[in-house]
């Protein structure tokens, strides 16, 4: 969508609440010739279109279209091909300001409100794609960053971070396309090689991938002999069948095996247990769970920013029950 340039004129003029005078003040005009101007009776000359650029503080191409879809398509591909992050916050900033003015022409009645939506779906759209782009960009870059610890670390598993960053790897190939064949291959190893380690990186993989019902049927399976007896050495384990029974509503499950194992938790591993048993419990037991979680966040040992994220969580969800009621 495309405005004429008296237009775009008195768009930005009321988007800085610049009256006309003061616009013809500056450029040693009449106030009557930017009323002709934004009524389309004239236009400007074109040795003031610099100065009047200037003075809204936009380039000259700005004040020929309010939207400029050729110029979002040219900055995106630049992106593509750049995939350096000042071409995505140029492009990403050029989007916004579209959108932004579309909304103020929305405001005022202008334009064709048809060709405006169109316009902003686009603009919504080529937005969208490049998030898309740079969220595989940046897993890929990550994923290189796994990789090449992963084949540092081989063989060395007292380092602190051989599981965490091996868990992190795994998610990472399912992020970038390839969560069939990392699914395969940590039931091969569990398979192959039965360890909690094993165990834990294939759970680790069907929690990512949602697989709720695969990891119950592990723990009432092949998963036995590394869940029990309860220990603090398996809480890693418990936490992913006990969250995936909290997904699915299999409470028989939660109500036999979550006594035992907080027994073994310190405050901060039984706060970890009640936040994913919110999922599952509605009405005084839901609450009673929330209680608990709210009583153990002091002595829980969190830093000051996760502590304050799970109030928030907390008080959110009493919010919004009391509205639903």
């Amino acid at each position: 969508m495309k405005l004429k340039i008296g237009e775009k004129i008195a768009l930005l003029r009321k988007e800085k609440e610049i009256t006309q005078t003061e616009l013809a003040e500056y450029l040693f005009l009449a106030p009557q010739t930017i009323s002709r101007w934004e009524v389309g009776s004239g236009a400007p000359e074109i040795t003031l279109l610099p100065k009047i650029a200037t003075f809204f503080g936009v380039s000259i191409d700005e004040l020929f279209g309010l939207t400029s879809l050729e110029r979002t398509e040219d900055l995106v591909a630049k992106y593509s091909v750049m995939r350096d992050s000042r071409s995505f916050q140029e492009a990403m900033e050029y989007i916004d300001s579209q959108l932004q003015s579309i909304d103020a022409v929305q405001k005022n009645s202008w334009g064709d409100g048809g060709e405006l939506e169109r316009d902003r779906d686009q603009l919504e759209a080529e937005k969208t794609h490049m998030w898309i782009q740079l969220g595989r960009e940046a897993f890929q870059r990550a994923l290189e960053i796994a990789e090449r610890f992963v084949e540092k670390t081989e063989g060395n598993p007292e380092h602190p971070w051989y599981l965490r960053m091996r868990l992190q790897r795994d998610q990472l190939w399912g992020e970038t396309g390839k969560g069939r064949e990392i699914l395969a291959e940590r039931k091969k190893d569990f398979m192959d090689q039965p360890n909690g380690t094993s165990l834990l990186r294939y759970l680790s993989v069907l929690d990512h991938r949602q697989d709720y019902e695969a990891i119950l049927e592990l723990a009432m399976g092949e998963a036995q002999a590394y869940l029990f007896p309860p220990a603090k050495e398996n809480l890693s384990l418990w936490r992913a069948c006990i969250c995936a029974a909290a997904q699915t509503g299999e409470k028989n499950f939660i109500r036999q095996y979550l006594p035992p194992v907080l027994k073994v938790c310190a405050g901060e591993d039984e706060l970890d247990f009640l936040m994913c048993l919110t999922e599952a419990y509605q009405g005084e037991e839901r609450e009673a769970i929330r209680e608990r979680a709210r009583a153990l966040l002091p002595e829980a040992g969190l830093n000051e920013y996760f502590e304050e994220k799970i109030r928030e969580k907390l008080e959110g969800e009493t919010r919004e029950e009391k509205r639903e009621g």
